[in-house]
């Protein structure tokens, strides 16, 4: 049998100097007894052994120490900080702290198969003989933060080369040039939508859109919007790095679908002529893409679902997770929030964006049954806190003609933001494990049934953690909830129904080979969240209507319909059939209902 070689980590000064291999025996190794030389070994510190990442780190850390050092003490700091070196000590320090688990993507955190021990970025170290901080940043794994030609910080990463590049190293003539308001209208004039939008109407639609479509996937802080806009208008700049012509109106086509008013003036549907207008702009602004254009896709994407065009809203979707990737908004940016490069409220906005356009996507891949382009290992984005600690209310906001009296609610957005997130990276988890596109499936039948009961279980237990402002009451009559949440838990249950799903009619006669351990999975959870729905879908009806429900709800009461069709014609109990037809009903109305402002929903409703 072969021998293992050894793991040498210090070679002896002639095999380093002939760079060959060292079997590092001592007093003599090998080569050194075969050329007769003297076998010197150079131990001391060896800086090769500890990761980049770790040293910037500690040094960071040291740093923080004196200067708060020198300010308790009435010392100005220096103008230019050097750095020092690190002790082994130091070193083994930082690396643990590196590796607590808080670094981790909280989407993974109960996650079995993500070891939180184990660092995501750790890489060997560099092997040189010289130690330098050229050779220890080309050597990095780690990609970073740069101000790319336009001005606008995007992320490179290692591989690029061009996360070595220093602020201000290289200038360039294509510095961002924002469109001004005659070059928006010639824009839209060329695209045949050039009309005169009345500033009341626009504003009428964004209003429905941050009533009734942003909480449930929150994409755009409606306080820096508003500022941002009103600084656009007075300034006739039209465009800064928080708001666009793009993102105006992909807002109105969303609320263009909310409303009953017509406009004569205006090319019919609205619907069509706002996204118009906001995808002949779209192509401008993707020669220099912000934050704004990533607001604007995710919700375009939304728009073209609206209209059963997938295929586009698929790609609008995937556009807004690889324009974010772009842009670094999956980073934790806490480190340039320290150093000055972000300020609070940008850092802030970057988590609500990339958290939106994630839940986008990951509800676009449950919709049509489709791989997602970004993984959570690649994320270190931490959930999305607002600023302000002030209580946030939500007020039904309908046309004016429409008599709706109903009570201010508290809006827990910031918490239903945050567990959508998780519930979405299990969503993910589902259809990779269970709906593989493999066409032979890498687990047995009996992994996918344990992996159908951990689900299970993880998903009981997210409901559990839920905090009371995302709590439903289904037995309650008289309770009032916020759309969102109502959605939120709809969503849940669909999940649920997708998990047992693959096992609705498995029984020991069918998988002989299978240890049914859990007598819940299969047909009792996919029933027992169908029914969920369907009280979900009843207060609702009773508190708002489905006029202006999320367009995401339409593939979650979809979802439901189909097991309600399932019980309804193959099950033999009769209570059991006879409840699936009232609920089957329920949800057939909340879909016909739907299509009056959702193509997707008359869809399927037909299928059903």
């Amino acid at each position: 049998s072969k021998t293992k070689q050894k793991h040498v980590t210090t070679a002896c000064v002639n095999c380093r100097t002939r760079k060959i291999k060292c079997d590092a025996v001592t007093p003599s190794c090998s080569n050194c007894v075969l050329y007769s030389q003297q076998c010197i070994y150079q131990h001391g510190l060896d800086k090769r052994k500890i990761p980049i990442k770790d040293r910037l780190a500690a040094v960071e850390a040291y740093a923080r120490q004196l200067e708060a050092l020198l300010a308790a003490n009435g010392i100005p700091l220096p103008q230019e900080k050097g750095l020092v070196p690190m002790t082994p000590a130091e070193s083994s320090n930082c690396h643990q702290n590196l590796q607590q688990p808080g670094n981790q993507s909280f989407l993974n955190q109960s996650d079995p198969s993500v070891n939180p021990e184990t660092p995501i970025a750790a890489l060997p170290s560099p092997t040189s003989d010289v130690s330098s901080p050229l050779v220890d940043q080309l050597a990095g794994n780690l990609g970073s933060l740069q101000i790319a030609e336009d001005g606008q910080l995007r992320f490179y990463g290692a591989t690029s080369n061009l996360h070595l590049l220093v602020t201000g190293a290289r200038k360039s003539n294509n510095s961002i040039t924002f469109p001004n308001p005659d070059e928006i209208q010639r824009t839209l004039h060329a695209a045949g939508v050039g009309h005169y939008v009345e500033p009341e109407l626009e504003e009428h639609l964004i209003k429905l859109y941050f009533c009734w479509e942003d909480p449930s996937i929150h994409l755009v802080q409606e306080d820096i919007f508003h500022r941002e806009r009103r600084k656009c208008k007075e300034s006739r700049t039209g465009t800064s790095k928080f708001y666009s012509e793009v993102l105006v109106n992909a807002m109105c086509a969303v609320g263009a679908s909310l409303t009953s008013r017509q406009c004569v003036e205006l090319p019919e549907p609205l619907v069509e002529f706002f996204s118009s207008r906001a995808r002949a702009l779209l192509d401008v602004e993707l020669d220099s893409p912000t934050l704004s254009t990533v607001q604007s896709l995710g919700i375009l994407s939304g728009v073209e679902s609206i209209r059963t065009l997938d295929a586009r809203g698929w790609l609008y979707s995937g556009m807004a997770v690889r324009l974010a990737t772009d842009l670094g908004l999956q980073l934790d940016t806490q480190a340039y929030v320290d150093a000055g490069i972000l300020d609070v409220e940008e850092a802030m906005l970057r988590r609500v964006v990339f958290w939106g356009a994630f839940i986008h996507e990951r509800m676009w891949s449950l919709y049509l049954g489709r791989p997602v382009s970004l993984h959570e290992q690649a994320i270190t984005a931490p959930p999305y806190v607002c600023a302000t600690y002030e209580q946030k209310y939500w007020q039904p906001y309908v046309d004016e003609f429409e008599d709706f009296a109903f009570p201010r609610l508290s809006d827990p957005i910031e918490e239903l933001h945050k567990h959508n997130a998780t519930l979405c990276a299990k969503m993910t988890r589902v259809r990779e494990t269970l709906y593989s596109d493999s066409v032979v499936s890498s687990l047995g039948a009996q992994q996918l049934h344990d992996f159908a009961s951990n689900m299970r279980s993880e998903l009981l237990e997210w409901h559990s953690s839920l905090p009371p402002s995302l709590l439903v009451d289904l037995s309650s009559v008289s309770s009032f909830y916020v759309p969102h949440v109502l959605q939120l838990h709809m969503q849940y249950h669909c999940v649920m129904i997708l998990v047992n799903r693959p096992f609705f009619p498995a029984s020991i006669a069918t998988l002989p080979d299978v240890a049914f351990s859990d007598p819940m999975v299969g047909r009792p959870a996919c029933t027992g969240s169908a029914k969920s729905i369907a009280k979900l879908l009843q207060i609702y009806r009773r508190l708002y209507s489905f006029r202006r429900i999320n367009i995401q709800a339409v593939h979650l009461v979809f979802t439901a319909s189909l097991i309600h069709v399932l019980n309804a014609c193959e099950a033999t109990e009769p209570t059991l059939k006879n409840s699936a037809w009232k609920d089957l009903e329920v949800c057939c109305q909340a879909l016909m209902e739907m299509g009056k402002g959702y193509k997707n929903a008359s869809r399927a409703l037909e299928v059903v």
